[in-house]
């Protein structure tokens, strides 16, 4: 029996088996609630390279790559001490054929990918196991979902006609890249999604999701899922398709406005990478400049705030931050620092804190050889996991990375402003365009009494020389030091500094007065 609303299935030759589950399952960590999401850093990471490596610690060699190595003690305590927010790649049943290793081609949605389990039986109570452990650490966990194409359990039950979306000719949309396209605009499917969503969400926990190749669903669809699935689930897409798009970035300001979808933001991305390494010209730092801010509508961009931004320089698909920079420890940190003072939602790759590496590798969706952390990397680069774990603390203690809207920029006519932008000693008339900087005030809305009220200086230099920044007047402590790899919310043991600050390529600095 093709059973579309199957818990659990397994493959005999070409026919996929439906079976019940057991999804009982007793959470001990019931008062966990996830941070509204303008608090929290994403962790993208495929589920076995976490534990997948020799060097991994885990109770039992059977527990490498598996659910149970994503909960081992060394697993949680890593992530635990990043503060982040796991967002998993699809853990749904999938064609090992066509999802390979990655899993990017679900079969069905309410059955989970048996081969990380102990027991394939336990399949669903292991997934739940796992997302109860990392609550139990404070961790929010999020799923990538793929309602975009695949489904053959669907097919099988309710046929192509229902399943798959078809062009005004007859001919199927391919959208995806990876075959017909499915039709979530069919009433029987949306509702499915729906029900799956929700199936997730009360019985699992999951905490969010993120929707593959998101603007394949229709709109009618998207807002739907906004408006049954709880408040406090996370809600990001992918704002793009390869054809037969239903909407984009432009929506974010129309359709989506007044819902709490996010996405991922590739005009942050790609000036990000750009800059890190140095190459940009004058355009690209505009740009960049642009996404900095939250990539506002009233600045040229798409945005009416800077939460509906997903910031990021790497994730599952291009190559790890390390290989972008060649391995570079202080440019891949300089990509952290660009990531996390930004306006928007943080959103870090597996093992950037580690410079993970795929040896240049771009597309490692059949590469298990590749996708796995490689842990001794923790203790070799020690000093950045330790500079990027307090980095993401002040990150989340200050509220200047909180704005809510437009940020205004200082125009030398009021003292009403949010953000005051400084450039290399020279500017205009200086050929660094590969330097940034910043004076960034809180948020209207921080009271008196949360935090800090003081601004900060944000600056950054991909450059290969060295740049002069001017400092607004008074003495400047230092509290990020991007060459050293040094952060202390409180300062640095190094004297203040004024007027100026020198920065050395392929660094960066956070200051704050005195």
């Amino acid at each position: 029996i093709a059973d579309p609303l199957a818990h659990r299935t397994e493959r005999h030759k070409s026919r996929l088996i439906s079976f019940f589950s057991n999804l009982d399952y007793r959470f001990e960590h019931t008062r966990f609630r996830a941070p509204p999401i303008d608090e929290i850093v994403i962790y993208e990471t495929h589920l076995p390279a976490l534990s997948r490596h020799a060097s991994a610690k885990v109770d039992a060699e059977a527990h490498r790559g598996t659910y149970a190595g994503a909960r081992s003690q060394a697993v949680l305590g890593h992530l635990q001490r990043l503060k982040v927010a796991v967002e998993f790649l699809p853990l749904h049943a999938h064609s090992r054929t066509l999802g390979q290793d990655w899993g990017y081609y679900s079969t069905s949605f309410s059955a989970m990918r048996q081969d990380y389990a102990l027991e394939p039986a336990e399949v669903n109570r292991e997934v739940m196991a796992l997302v109860d452990a990392m609550h139990g650490r404070g961790i929010p966990v999020l799923l990538d979902v793929v309602f975009n194409h695949g489904g053959e359990l669907w097919v099988k039950a309710w046929g192509e006609d229902v399943v798959y979306r078809r062009f005004a000719d007859g001919a199927f949309c391919q959208g995806s890249g990876c075959g017909a396209t499915i039709q979530t605009e069919h009433p029987l499917i949306r509702e499915t999604i729906l029900e799956t969503l929700e199936h997730l969400v009360h019985k699992y926990r999951f905490d969010g999701f993120r929707f593959d190749l998101g603007a394949l669903h229709d709109r009618k669809t998207m807002l739907e899922i906004d408006r049954r699935l709880p408040k406090r689930i996370y809600l990001i897409a992918e704002p793009w398709a390869l054809g037969g798009m239903q909407w984009g970035k432009a929506e974010m300001s129309s359709d989506f406005a007044n819902t709490r979808w996010a996405i991922w933001n590739d005009d942050f991305r790609e000036p990000g990478r750009i800059f890190i390494n140095g190459n940009g010209d004058q355009h690209n730092r505009d740009r960049l400049m642009r996404a900095i801010v939250g990539s506002h509508i009233r600045d040229g961009g798409w945005a009416i705030r800077p939460q509906q931004s997903i910031n990021y320089l790497s994730c599952h698909d291009g190559k790890t931050l390390a290989d972008l920079v060649d391995g570079n420890k202080q440019r891949a940190f300089l990509g952290l620092f660009l990531v996390l003072t930004s306006q928007g939602i943080p959103m870090i790759g597996e093992g950037s804190e580690m410079l993970y590496s795929k040896q240049g590798h771009h597309n490692s969706y059949d590469r298990p050889d590749l996708n796995q952390l490689d842990w001794n990397n923790a203790l070799k680069h020690k000093d950045l996991l330790k500079a990027v774990a307090r980095l993401i603390r002040l990150h989340k203690q200050l509220t200047h990375f909180r704005h809510t809207g437009h940020l205004k920029a200082n125009d030398n006519k009021s003292n009403k402003w949010d953000i005051d932008w400084i450039y290399p000693t020279g500017y205009p008339h200086h050929d660094n365009v590969n330097a940034i900087g910043f004076i960034l005030r809180p948020p209207n809305w921080d009271s008196i009494w949360h935090r800090r009220k003081d601004p900060l200086a944000i600056l950054l230099n991909g450059s290969h020389t060295a740049a002069d920044f001017h400092l607004p007047k008074g003495e400047w402590k230092v509290l990020v030091d991007g060459l050293q790899l040094r952060v202390n919310a409180f300062g640095l043991d190094v004297a203040p500094v004024s007027k100026s600050y020198h920065l050395q390529p392929g660094t960066c600095a956070m200051l704050a007065p005195a």
